[in-house]
């Protein structure tokens, strides 16, 4: 398998992984806030990911290397800090406080145009020589997007709505940028690191201030209850952990205008989990959107590695 193929499937996978993560967040939403919930989701992600790396440096494989490379130390901090400010610290905030003063369905869609922020910033930041396939299928995706959650809900908007969900769309853009550019001094794990290392940080920090000093209502309740551990568990370690190690790895080895226009593919993901796990109906105008995403990131990505390959 090429790595490039590689790169895809990681990307793929992290995507998909966060389709599920509306499932669960909203079950963890109706315990306690935001806050409290990011705030549990990336200190126990942090967690895991310290276990991860030592016990990955003590197993020693055959060829006398540690089982897990991991070190922080002396390497240049500017692209990787920038990566974590980026997400998960920003594109959380504007996502949260995005969906308060607007509707999910309209949300969803601004979201959407990530991949159309990818390519401009492949070709401002990266220099990266964009076709015009690749502009077409990201247009397409966000139709697609559009199709699918127009109708499901009020389209409820505001200025400030707005202006916050351009930031989450700017941040999650600036993920991939800086995630490969920060992939040239550090490995996945190691990103993957620092930014929950922040997050884990930032939110306690802000749930601490929202609660206001109820501790006890606002994340007494929340810890003492199986049901938002359940939840965290997906979030910190499959949503998080696996599922940005994943994007982070995929992210260094393509192009960010390619990485970013898988983001969509949790819009498919989360319909399916909402049919097959809560058993709603699956109407044909989400058909129809999920044909529009899914063909859109192939002819983007899967043709264009085709004939790659024959003309090497």
């Amino acid at each position: 398998m090429s790595i490039r193929s590689k790169a895809l499937i990681a990307v793929i996978i992290g995507n998909s992984i966060f389709g599920f993560s509306f499932l669960f967040s909203k079950v963890a939403l109706q315990i306690t806030e935001p806050s409290v919930l990011l705030a549990a989701r990336f200190t126990t992600a942090f967690i895991v990911l310290n276990l991860i790396a030592f016990v990955g440096r003590k197993i020693i494989k055959k060829d006398g290397n540690p089982l897990v490379s991991f070190s922080l130390k002396g390497k240049p901090l500017k692209y990787v800090l920038l990566l974590a400010l980026f997400q998960p610290i920003v594109y959380f905030f504007g996502e949260s406080y995005g969906i308060e003063y607007t509707s999910s369905a309209f949300a969803g869609t601004i979201i959407a145009v990530i991949p159309i922020m990818g390519i401009v910033f492949d070709v401002l930041i990266m220099k990266a020589k964009v076709t015009m396939k690749q502009v077409i299928c990201a247009v397409v995706s966000v139709i697609g997007v559009a199709v699918t959650t127009v109708g499901a809900e009020g389209m409820k908007s505001s200025v400030i709505g707005v202006l916050f969900l351009l930031v989450a769309v700017t941040a999650g853009a600036l993920f991939y940028v800086f995630s490969k550019k920060s992939g040239e001094h550090f490995n996945a794990l190691e990103r993957t690191y620092v930014m929950f290392a922040a997050g884990s940080m930032t939110y306690i920090t802000v749930a601490l201030i929202q609660c206001r000093g109820d501790y006890e209502g606002l994340i007494g309740a929340a810890l003492g209850n199986g049901h938002f551990w359940i939840c965290i568990l997906y979030l910190a370690v499959m949503s998080s952990v696996v599922a940005f190690i994943a994007l982070n790895y995929g992210s260094s080895l393509i192009s960010v205008s390619e990485a970013s226009l898988f983001a969509n593919l949790t819009t498919v993901i989360s319909i399916v989990a909402g049919v097959v796990v809560l058993g709603e109906s699956f109407t044909l105008q989400q058909i129809i959107g999920a044909v529009l995403i899914i063909g859109s990131v192939y002819i983007a990505n899967v043709e264009g590695s085709k004939k790659e390959v024959k003309t090497q």
